[in-house]
């Protein structure tokens, strides 16, 4: 019997955390997974906690502020500012809308979601 599998190949009928990630994050809602036993923040998202090795995890909304710690330029495709970002004690590489923030300005999440080829994106504002 052949299983369904979604476009990240994993199994339809299982509880995997990373696919719960890409869901939220199809969704424009942004969550990562936190271990029940010891209550390290999974970044990046995984199935399994590195601290404990525990499988007990939820998904948590954070807070949607944070501060710039670097920023660059991109120039594929078109020029866009990237910015390091830490937010919740996690760190980001997203796009900054805003082209006059420096490291340490105060930023917020303003949108996420996953593009077209099925990578997520992360965009900052000031906050």
């Amino acid at each position: 019997m052949r299983q369904s599998i979604d476009r990240f190949n994993y199994p339809k009928n299982s509880q995997n955390v990373v696919k719960e990630f890409h869901d939220l994050l199809r969704k424009g809602k942004f969550r990562i997974p936190i271990c029940l036993k010891c209550d390290l923040k999974i970044w990046p998202p995984a199935n399994v906690c590195s601290n404990c090795y525990s499988r007990e995890i939820r998904m948590s909304k954070l807070e949607s502020r944070g501060r710039l710690i670097e920023h660059s330029f991109s120039h594929i495709d078109s020029t866009k500012t990237l910015g390091l970002v830490e937010i919740s004690g996690i760190r980001i590489i997203g796009i900054l809308s805003e082209g006059n923030l420096n490291p340490g300005s105060a930023v917020k999440l303003t949108k996420c979601g996953l593009d077209k080829d099925n990578s997520p994106y992360y965009e900052f504002s000031a906050a």
